[in-house]
């Protein structure tokens, strides 16, 4: 290795010391992926024989191969089209960042939030080019325009020839949907969408897996790819940054160059009938994992070990743990006694120690308030009107003295319903739900809506209209259809005014359960939320923790000029 150091120092051309450090950087992947025989002070796991993305390639794949040769050639290049200046021996440290994998105990814990706390922190730490994120394995899907970025020879050639080529390599690519949200909000053009969601398992995809039309080892080389092209495109953008705050010296650190978030799927093991379970991809990738529970002390740890034992099954390091959705009024003791369990039970038996706690997150109940987009897929319907306030969000929970003020099913008669509407504040906001027979309420919600705009009142409450009977939906041909009367004159108030969708089928009942029992999804689209959550999660993980658990340090004994 410090051979190799040394030729790819010597090049003294501006263009050509641009090449050789691409490919040092190149050649540091490559060997630490397929051997360990660097002199180097390594974290426990990496001694306890964690499997590296690569080690499976060091032999005989032609990809380290190429990789290799690639850094050979560039580097002799340069050190030939140079005079031998005089040199002395010098060392550095080097930091070699492992990708950070986010597992969690269960579903709806918060890994999305999670994921987008490291990459807000990570793309203000060391900028958005220097980011990488995945999802390996997705689930919930939409299909989107994925338009690469052009190569280095159509950059470098006449504009419309490039051009011209971008439009050839552009393609509709379906991928899991936190992909789209991570990717568009932190704008992380130097990815692509296909590589940062590798594998979908649709409806069927499993018993196609099973009836042998899905390759096994393609499937987990679609997933190494993947992560090979985003290492490389944030590797190619990549600064250093320094971990310590002291002047640099031989024994300064120098920080990871890049990182890459991969953001699980449920429990460790889900994906696993199709040979795609986390623990096992978390392995493939060489990752280290961040475990994630929901609040609490019994159920959180006996939650937490059922999951960490499956990762260890796979040779996987446990970063830490963070503790999601805390009670307020239990913060210090759900940090203290959860502390104390894992310290307890995870330290090794020769004295290793135990993961640490790398973060406790206090509940906030706005995450968890529906938007109306929450509620129109929940439905599968569009709102009739109102659609400008399609990320309003409503606090269906709430309550005061018993009385639920979030949402309301409307079983009054309509004075006493217009009396309900007319006491609210101007930042009132309820999601009122009544049955498609109710014309009155109907009406009365749209004419209390006039009042209020001609008063130049704020107006933010919201109207579910039920179809469906008290027998439930299962017999559709029992539905109430919406009047078209009634229909025409909501939706002849448009996109900006009041929100009102129809739930088929359901009825009112029926309609209030599943909007209080729903569990809010991120949407690209809904900025504020995303903001909100990142803004509410950062403060309360320790990054330098985690960089430091998930990194290792080699000492590099290297000539200079």
């Amino acid at each position: 290795e410090a051979a190799w150091r040394k030729r790819c120092m010597h090049a003294c051309d501006h263009s050509q010391q641009y090449l050789a450090k691409s490919s040092l950087a190149m050649m540091h992947r490559f060997l630490h992926a397929a051997s360990n025989a660097a002199t180097s002070t390594t974290t426990p796991a990496m001694n306890r024989g964690v499997r590296h993305p690569f080690s499976h390639l060091a032999n005989n794949n032609s990809i380290a191969a190429a990789g290799l040769s690639a850094s050979r050639n560039l580097s002799t290049n340069a050190l030939n089209n140079n005079d031998s200046p005089t040199t002395t021996n010098s060392t550095s440290t080097i930091r070699h960042q492992r990708p950070i994998y986010i597992a969690a105990t269960r579903q709806h814990v918060g890994k999305t939030s999670v994921s987008l706390a490291l990459v807000s922190h990570f793309t203000k730490r060391f900028g958005n080019a220097n980011v990488g994120y995945m999802k390996a394995v997705g689930q919930q899907s939409l299909r989107v325009w994925d338009e690469p970025s052009l190569p280095q020879t159509a950059k470098e050639g006449e504009g419309e020839q490039g051009e011209e080529q971008q439009r050839e390599e552009g393609k509709f690519v379906t991928i899991d949907k936190d992909v789209k949200l991570i990717r568009d909000h932190f704008r992380l053009s130097h990815l692509q969408y296909a590589d940062m969601s590798p594998i979908l398992i649709p409806r069927g995809y499993t018993k196609s897996y099973l009836d042998g039309h899905i390759d096994h080892q393609g499937q987990l080389a679609d997933i190494r790819r993947a992560y090979l092209n985003i290492v490389q495109s944030t590797s190619n953008n990549a600064i250093t940054d320094e971990y310590s705050s002291s002047s640099e010296s031989e024994n300064t650190a120098r920080g990871p160059t890049s990182i890459t978030i991969c953001e699980g799927t449920g429990h460790a093991g889900v994906g696993a009938v199709v040979g795609a379970g986390n623990a096992r991809v978390a392995a493939e990738l060489g990752a280290d994992v961040v475990l994630v529970a929901n609040g609490g002390l019994g159920k959180a740890f006996d939650e937490l070990e059922l999951n960490r034992s499956l990762f260890l099954q796979y040779g996987v390091n446990i970063a830490g743990v963070i503790i999601n959705k805390v009670q307020p009024d239990k913060f210090d003791q759900t940090r203290t006694y959860l502390t104390k369990a894992i310290q307890q039970m995870w330290t090794g038996p020769n004295g290793e120690p135990a993961p640490p706690i790398l973060g406790v997150v206090p509940d906030r109940p706005y995450l968890g308030c529906p938007a109306l987009a929450d509620v129109e897929s929940a439905f599968g319907s569009v709102l009739l009107s109102g659609s400008d306030h399609r990320y309003r969000h409503y606090d269906v929970g709430s309550n005061v003295q018993g009385r639920s003020i979030g949402m309301s099913m409307v079983t009054t008669d309509l004075a006493a319903f217009l009396r309900t509407m007319q006491r609210q504040s101007e930042s009132g906001r309820t999601m009122f739900i009544c049955h498609a027979t109710r014309d009155d309420v109907i009406l009365g919600f749209l004419g209390e809506y006039r009042r209020r705009v001609r008063r130049g009142i704020p107006f933010q409450s919201a109207l579910v209209i039920c179809t469906g009977g008290d027998d439930g939906w299962d017999d559709p041909s029992n539905a109430i259809e919406l009047s078209s009367e009634v229909c025409d004159m909501i939706m002849d108030l448009g996109p900006a005014g009041p929100p009102v969708l129809v739930a088929s089928s359901y009825s009112p009942a029926e309609a209030a359960k599943q909007i209080r029992t729903m569990t809010p999804k991120f949407n690209a689209s809904d900025e504020r939320r995303v903001s909100r959550a990142t803004e509410h999660y950062e403060p309360y993980i320790d990054f330098d923790l985690l960089l430091e658990r998930t990194s290792s340090v080699t000492k590099v004994v290297g000539a200079t000029a």
